[in-house]
């Protein structure tokens, strides 16, 4: 039997044997699938499965964040796993298993969503309401559109470059027997990116409208931070602003303090965590906590803090805003670096992020999206749009600098704060630049420290078609070296798959 054909068969089973993210109660484990397509129970049972495939780590509990972050320039693998060696030394081989995971898993899940969106319809239950039918398509849209979205960005080449180049498969209807199963093609990112949005949109409507859910499922808000991040990568910047707008108006805030969204679960910030548990996590030797927790903490350490990123930190606070503060008798201090987030004084390859604390326990969170990427996206949407420096309007750097207010603590000789006057200090305006990619660089700068060690830096390199410099060297972002090989199993399974360049 095929590879992908056994993982889309998988995930009917799947549904019935896993566990919830969300704690929910497990579905029952004596269903045939006759039983599980045609009855309530049984949909609510694929849907809890389909959640549960999201958190696992080759997916959104890990490889969105760590894998990608190994191909950007925030960090250095230390670890002895050669898969993640060789992904951060750029030798991309067809037969690494994190490619293979990320593959099966994603289309696994995809499966399930497609399950759930054809039978939602179908089920004859009086008990089985519209409303429940149209919340089942909603969460089956956001798996979809999500998934799709993420392997567009990984095994294809950056959308600027090329949008006629080939992606991934579309899969929309669901395999429930090897009759139902065919090899297709590679499709255009263009329209992967299509099917992603329309899936996403569908979400959009069909989920709660509110900030978090008492379950803490995706609601519209999840669906919409797709579709802006969707809107970036396509540099249709009026409509990520757009989306955007839709988020803010939802009443999120951001939090006191930088670490607090990475300390209180679910906070003002929080749009999508994937949840974790002292029983239900990534494990010791594949979430988040194994790799990014220090050893004194418990996890491996295996990824830590790279020379580019200290030295990218020493630049939020530009040499005109120094000289202007030691002028004043003015201190500061980045919070993001102070509070929770970095070890050893950031010296470069001993350092690690603690946004993920908890190697005991493994049970830290994983921030999927959070209000300060929405203030960072509407600046940098904003900025885009404008034909100079001049047109930029205020609110650019209104949101710019919301975040680095609350990063930056800015504090007297006796070590009081500042007040109005050291605020306004390491706060921008236009007459801080001489044109508009002066202003853009230092939105992307803020938005490389801000959302460091959460996944984003590779996407937004990718996306924006900056080179990427690291210990493996220089890369351009559409150099095959930065673009994920199709696993050798799929290729030697499906006679229609065509593999990327090699790197």
């Amino acid at each position: 039997m095929k590879l992908l054909k056994t993982t889309l068969l998988a995930a009917l089973v799947f549904g019935l044997f896993s566990c919830d993210i969300l704690d929910s109660p497990a579905p029952q484990q004596s269903l045939d699938s006759e039983v599980v397509l045609n009855d309530a129970d049984g949909l609510r049972g694929i849907v809890t499965g389909m959640y549960d495939g999201i958190q696992n780590v080759n997916i959104a509990n890990g490889q969105y964040n760590y894998t990608a972050e190994l191909l950007g320039d925030n960090v250095s693998w230390s670890g002895s796993f050669t898969t993640f060696q060789d992904i951060a030394q750029r030798n991309l081989q067809s037969s690494n298993g994190n490619f293979n995971g990320w593959w099966n898993v994603s289309f696994r899940e995809i499966n399930a969503a497609n399950i759930l969106i054809q039978q939602a319809g179908l089920i004859d239950d009086p008990a089985f309401t519209d409303e429940e039918r149209d919340l089942i398509r909603g969460e089956a849209h956001f798996a979809r559109g999500m998934l799709y979205f993420q392997m567009a960005y990984v095994f294809a080449k950056p959308y600027w470059d090329d949008p006629s180049t080939l992606a991934v498969p579309i899969r929309t209807e669901p395999v429930l027997g090897v009759p139902d199963f065919d090899n297709l093609e590679r499709r255009p990112l263009s329209e992967v990116l299509n099917q992603a949005e329309q899936d996403l949109a569908q979400a959009a409507n069909l989920l709660p409208d509110t900030r978090l859910r008492s379950n803490r499922r995706a609601t519209r808000y999840a669906a919409l931070t797709y579709l802006m991040r969707l809107e970036l990568k396509r540099q249709n910047y009026a409509a990520a602003d757009g989306h955007a707008q839709a988020i803010q108006a939802a009443g999120f805030s951001l939090t006191d303090l930088p670490v607090e969204p990475f300390q209180n679960e679910f906070s003002s910030e929080s749009i999508f965590e994937i949840i974790n548990t002292n029983q239900d996590n990534g494990g010791a030797n594949g979430g988040l906590n194994a790799f990014y927790t220090p050893n004194n903490l418990g996890g491996r350490g295996d990824i830590q803090i790279s020379e580019f990123f200290v030295d990218a930190l020493d630049e939020i606070v530009t040499d005109a805003q120094q000289t202007a503060l030691d002028g004043q008798g003015f201190t500061v201090s980045d919070l993001r670096a102070e509070i929770g987030v970095m070890l050893n004084g950031l010296v470069p390859q001993t350092s690690a992020t603690l946004k993920y604390p908890d190697g005991t326990n493994n049970a830290d969170n994983v921030m999927n999206a959070r209000y300060a990427e929405v203030l960072l996206t509407r600046a940098e949407a904003l900025t885009e749009q404008a034909a100079d420096l001049a047109l930029v309007p205020q609110e650019a750097f209104d949101y710019l600098n919301q975040i680095r207010r609350r990063a930056l603590r800015v504090v007297d000789g006796d070590g009081l704060p500042a007040g109005p006057a050291g605020t306004a200090t390491i706060e921008y305006t236009a007459a801080d630049f001489n044109d508009k990619q002066e202003l853009l660089d230092a939105i992307l700068l803020e938005r490389r420290i801000e959302l460091a060690f959460e996944g984003d830096r590779f996407y937004t390199l990718k996306r924006k078609g900056i080179p990427v410099t690291n210990g493996a060297g220089t890369f351009q972002t559409n150099d095959p070296c930065m673009v994920f090989p199709i696993p050798q199993g799929e290729m030697d399974a499906n006679p229609n798959m065509v593999q990327n360049p090699s790197c």
